[in-house]
């Protein structure tokens, strides 16, 4: 198939009834992660599963290869790239599993998901589950936190944290957590779509806090399991800070009171204008082009904030 045409499939289907359907979305520089994360799904994944992956608007053709080397996925090609969230929802419309995974094409799978299932499958309480994850140098890296009330806004870091407190039975080693990161997030199928799948407002940060905060509503858990573990290669980048304040701040319009909205937008302003005077003299003192830059995004924000959250 030469054409690119959104939502079309291509490629082979699995030969068994998928018990997991395992989402992953790709575009043109992260294409260089999807060997590697393949890979560990073919090698650690241990139930029926079937894999989806999202062409998610790359300009160079991924088909041909992907269809030769791995033919037990399931390959879908959109014309545009429509961003994590409206991606995962696409690929998410033709999942054939009970559960769905989703899963960073950044990542590599450690140990066998199995556990997670097992975790999810165990209590109808748990709506979310997430995983143990590490850094390229196999050093620990938080993958889940608290949700972002107002006086946590202050320090961005303290949102995320490392769980202490166990969930349930002793054998799952699974933790109570506010949400998980969305680079491993598994849920059933019959939770996303109940919630909705995933806020398509803000394309990028929060959709992983607000899909959570939307399962609590439902009287369901988001835990961590402990048992099963992943690389994850990825790390912020300064050009998304608009969309990390843009992701608290639609957090807070959609789950919260006016009082508690209006505290978080005031933290949030007042933390702004700290880091610019910081980062403004730091600039000046160091020259540093990485200071610079971060200064010039926290300006760009201050100077649009009146604008309507994206």
């Amino acid at each position: 198939m030469s054409s690119r045409t959104p939502g079309v499939e291509v490629g082979h289907m699995p030969s068994t009834e998928p018990l997991l359907s395992i989402i992953i979305l790709t575009h043109n520089d992260s294409n260089k992660f999807l060997g590697g994360c393949l890979g560990s799904i073919r090698e650690n994944v241990s139930c029926p599963f079937e894999v989806i992956l999202l062409d998610n608007g790359s300009t160079a053709s991924i088909c041909q290869d992907l269809a030769g080397q791995h033919p037990w996925i399931r390959l879908i090609r959109s014309e545009t790239n429509l961003g994590f969230n409206a991606g995962n929802n696409l690929a998410a419309r033709s999942a054939r599993g009970k559960h769905i995974l989703l899963l960073n094409v950044d990542t590599i799978l450690l140990t066998d998901v199995a556990p997670a299932v097992r975790l999810l499958e165990s209590n109808c309480h748990i709506g979310v589950v997430g995983a143990e994850a590490y850094s390229a140098s196999h050093k620990a890296r938080p993958s889940a936190g608290r949700f972002p009330r107002a006086w946590r806004l202050w320090l961005f870091r303290s949102l995320w944290l490392r769980p202490r407190v166990r969930y349930g039975p002793e054998e799952f080693h699974a933790y109570k957590v506010d949400w998980v990161e969305g680079s491993f997030f598994m849920t059933s199928a019959e939770n996303w779509a109940a919630v909705g799948g995933f806020e398509e407002q803000n394309p990028l940060y929060g959709n992983d806090v607000d899909f959570c905060q939307a399962t609590l509503a439902r009287e369901l858990a988001a835990v961590q399991c402990a048992d099963t573990k992943y690389i994850h290669y990825g790390g912020f980048e300064v050009s998304r800070t608009k969309h990390l304040y843009a992701g608290f701040r639609r957090y807070h319009e959609k789950f919260s009171s006016r009082t508690e909205q209006f505290a978080a937008n005031l933290v949030l302003r007042a933390g702004l204008i700290a880091r610019i005077l910081v980062y403004g003299f730091w600039c000046r003192m160091t020259k540093n082009k990485r200071i610079e830059e971060k200064l010039s995004q926290f300006i760009e924000l201050h100077r649009t904030w009146a604008q309507r959250v994206p």
